[in-house]
């Protein structure tokens, strides 16, 4: 297991380096400059030399990419507030050693992922880091501070959105199959097929429409926002009304987004569901005379998950970007609608930073579905 990890995030290094490249290059023949609004104000020249100088924008491409790269992995500041980082990574250390050494179940590189999870998370807490990811060119200021300012309202989306499309898709795929060809598995692929071929703007703006504007007309009581994040007053409410109009604000954006998951999730579940279901151990269960819930329960739920847990995992590392047309809709201030922004005037650190938070994100939740095939999997091994 160890070495497969290992592995797997040397070729997760690889294909950052690759994705990088591309992202700069297509950046660096966009047209246009980086600098180039920023030199219709005679005052901005001394700020314009300095981007010049850090990034390299009078070198040649391949230097500034270069300069670029360093910049970005370069820590700018790591610093310890007390020794529980150093404690954690020890006991993560020594409690994998014991993990790989005793425990032959399928549960190994579960128990090593939340020990290393568990960690990582105590040192993050207790500690002081920064990476050099330098200023953005449209003077918004540190790129590091400036994006991860705003992964807090990212995560509250999507979080949100990814718990609404399981609950819902989840269990709505398990009821289809079970009851294949009936009304309400007709019904549901139509709604699944609308959901998917719908673009998420029209979803977006016609849940505005009709669940802010006209519901609002009809009951004379304003339910919902159809922008921002929180009322102006938010800091002067009361607990809760801190939370009504926290939901206030974030259910339509959720549920826009949730909708499209949640169709997908409930058609991937129930096509796994129902090739678990014809397979010969089923039949040999049901033979048996075990009861219906158990068997679906117990034999073909485990299974059938193991699809959902791959486009899940996917999900969840889009989420650091944020959805972006919805941010931009609902004038949500997350980071999919920083990296709108940062496209339409070709601010190429904080772009960059963004692609590649998402690629980092997208290849450790890779390997994270992958240990969790091992654990729902007997088959699978890595050894």
């Amino acid at each position: 297991m160890v070495g497969y990890i290992t592995r797997r995030l040397v070729y997760g290094i690889v294909t950052l380096l690759a994705l990088s490249v591309i992202v700069f290059t297509l950046l660096y023949n966009s047209g246009g400059g980086p600098l180039d609004r920023l030199r219709l104000n005679p005052r901005m020249g001394p700020f314009i030399q300095q981007l010049t100088e850090q990034w390299g924008l009078d070198q040649p491409g391949w230097k500034q990419y270069l300069t670029w790269l360093q910049n970005y992995v370069t820590p700018q500041e790591i610093s310890l507030q007390n020794a529980l980082p150093l404690i954690a990574v020890a006991v993560a250390g020594v409690g994998t050693y014991l993990v790989y050494r005793f425990v032959l179940s399928n549960w190994r590189g579960a128990y090593i992922l939340g020990i290393w999870s568990l960690a990582a998370f105590i040192a993050v807490r207790n500690m002081t880091i920064r990476f050099n990811w330098g200023i953005s060119f449209q003077g918004a200021g540190d790129v590091w501070d400036l994006v991860f300012s705003r992964v807090g309202a990212t995560f509250r989306l999507g979080f949100t959105a990814l718990a609404i499309a399981l609950i819902i898709g989840i269990p709505l795929g398990i009821y289809q199959a079970i009851r294949q060809y009936s009304f309400f598995d007709q019904l549901g692929t139509i709604g699944a097929f609308l959901a998917f071929s719908t673009p998420i703007f029209i979803i977006g703006v016609g849940l505005q429409i009709i669940l802010a504007l006209y519901l609002e007309r009809w009951t004379g009581v304003k339910v919902f926002f159809v922008t921002g994040m929180n009322d102006p007053s938010y800091s002067e409410m009361s607990l809760i009304e801190k939370f009504i109009d926290t939901w206030q604000h974030l259910a339509l954006p959720a549920i826009s987004i949730a909708l499209i998951s949640l169709a997908a999730y409930a058609r991937f579940q129930r096509a796994s569901m129902l090739e678990v279901l014809h397979s010969d151990y089923l039949r040999t269960a049901k033979a048996k005379g075990l009861p219906r819930r158990k068997v679906i329960v117990k034999h073909a739920l485990r299974n059938a998950m193991i699809p959902i847990v791959t486009l899940v995992s996917l999900d969840i590392a889009f989420m650091i970007g944020g959805a972006i047309i919805t941010e931009s809709i609902f004038g949500w201030p997350g980071v999919g609608r920083l990296y709108i922004n940062a496209i339409g005037t070709i601010d190429y650190p904080v772009v960059m930073a963004i692609v590649m938070v998402i690629g980092i994100g997208i290849v450790i939740m890779n390997i994270v579905a992958d240990i969790l095939y091992g654990v729902m999997d007997p088959r699978v091994r890595y050894d």
